[in-house]
């Protein structure tokens, strides 16, 4: 065996097994990091077909042999499951809806299989609408718990398209989000649209958890506005908010800055496309009053399809790739960004 595959892929699968969390395998107990350092990120988009799951394997992969640290993908695509095929293994039979349907489970180490990569592991989703379960009210956030009591040190979700209040609230668990878009108006038009419904349902979510009275009094209100058509943007529901009650306004406003949101452009093809990710920025502080981090776009590649058809990971089988050369800037942009976080100094302002 060769030293990049080694590298890559360790150098037997009952050595890996050792090490790592698989379904059917004893795991360790004890997690090397506190729920406060393991890192979850969210990859999700508004339109199907974006390549969101090629950016989660892409990411994950990247990430373990950037860092050195466990990785653990997490197939949320509930129904339409194939991010074990961008990693070129079969879909496990444990699945996240074995997890979500068993209310009383709180520990997702048995769901979780091994996938031949160094330090990468995955959960995977059902590929059968029929099996899939309808998410109980506690679900995510006993998803989140047990994700963040693992042994990994990052965690990669990828999420499913649309705006259902299942995908909202998967993308609104995690630390960091990245959507990915492509160059298309349907898919830039659904990006907005996500976002939007985003902003509002952590508006939502903070109403309904929030002890304070008078905080949910004026969210109320003004929800009612935007509901008739008075406030039409996230932007105006944040200065309103302020008009009301100048503090309660601001407590809101950092309540909603916790959550760091990233952009892909994917499938680029002209250079003209390269202006699309800026632009959208530019229009997500003008309608929605915060700022979008622009991390790259990824240029349409044949590698990418070869990739798939081969069942073999982008990052791997095509590493020198002009996609696979984009992948790797995007990751470290954001991990740019986290450090830049983590100093104190990444700031959204409403």
């Amino acid at each position: 065996m060769s030293f990049f595959r080694r590298v890559i892929f360790g150098t037997s699968r009952k050595k890996a097994e050792d090490k790592v969390g698989v379904a059917g395998s004893k795991l360790s107990a004890a997690a090397p990091y506190s729920p406060d350092e393991v890192r979850i990120w969210a990859i999700g988009g508004g339109k199907g077909g974006v390549g969101k799951s090629l950016v989660s394997s892409s990411l994950g992969i990247l990430l373990a042999n950037r860092t050195g640290k466990r990785v653990l993908l997490v197939d949320a695509d509930i129904g339409a499951a194939n991010l074990h095929t961008f990693l070129g293994v079969e879909n496990p039979k444990a699945t996240l809806s074995n997890f979500l349907k068993y209310d009383a489970e709180t520990d997702i180490r048995p769901y979780v299989s091994w996938t031949g990569l160094r330090n990468i592991d995955l959960v995977s989703g059902a590929k059968d609408s029929l099996t899939v379960v309808d998410f109980a009210p506690t679900s995510i956030p006993r998803l989140r718990d047990a994700l963040s009591r693992t042994d990994y040190g990052y965690i990669i979700m990828d999420i499913g398209p649309g705006t259902s209040a299942n995908n909202l609230d998967l993308f609104l668990a995690a630390d960091e989000g990245v959507l990915v878009t492509t160059p298309e108006p349907t898919s830039i038009e659904n990006t907005y649209r996500f976002l939007k419904c985003l902003f509002l349902r952590r508006i939502r979510n903070i109403c309904s958890s929030s002890v304070d009275s008078r905080l949910k009094d004026i969210i109320n209100m003004v929800l009612a506005g935007h509901r008739d058509g008075r406030i039409k943007t996230v932007s105006d529901i944040m200065l309103r908010l302020k008009e009301l009650d100048a503090g309660k306004g601001r407590m809101l406003a950092e309540l909603m800055g916790n959550a760091g949101i990233s952009l892909v452009v994917n499938q680029a093809k002209r250079a003209s496309d390269g202006d699309i990710g800026p632009s959208m920025k530019r229009a997500c502080r003008d309608y929605f009053g915060i700022d979008v981090s622009y991390i790259g776009e990824v240029s349409h590649d044949e590698a990418v399809e070869d990739s798939i058809r081969g069942r073999k990971p982008l990052v791997i089988s095509h590493g020198n790739s002009s996609a696979s050369r984009s992948l790797s800037s995007c990751l470290e942009k954001l991990l740019g960004k986290e450090k830049t976080k983590a100093e104190g100094t990444f700031l959204i302002n409403f």
